[in-house]
């Protein structure tokens, strides 16, 4: 299931600060796009089975500080749109041949 999650800043960002956030949404097996809106102040991500959580954490990562996540989803199908319940992380879903 397709997702949109918005992401807003209280600054404007950079063109550093575009970088990191292309980075931590390509670090996110399940993103898909990136749009940058509003000045820059906002930033659209599109993908499948993201999470509030899991998006939030992955800019913090990259030492930008997002005022406010949100997602298309309700807030119990968010809950679990994460791998795991509890926010851990995922093992080896699938191994390879001759593993």
């Amino acid at each position: 299931m397709a997702m949109r999650l918005d992401v807003e800043f209280a600054r404007p960002l950079s063109r550093q600060d575009k970088a990191l956030v292309l980075l931590a949404a390509a670090g996110l097996a399940k993103s898909e796009r990136v749009r940058f809106l509003r000045g820059d102040y906002r930033v659209v991500v599109v993908g499948e089975g993201l999470s509030v959580r899991r998006l939030r954490a992955a800019l913090v990562e990259q030492g930008l500080g997002p005022t406010q996540v949100s997602s298309s989803l309700g807030e119990e199908e968010d809950a679990h749109a994460d791998d795991l319940p509890g926010g851990e992380a995922p093992g080896e879903r699938v191994r390879a041949i001759g593993r």
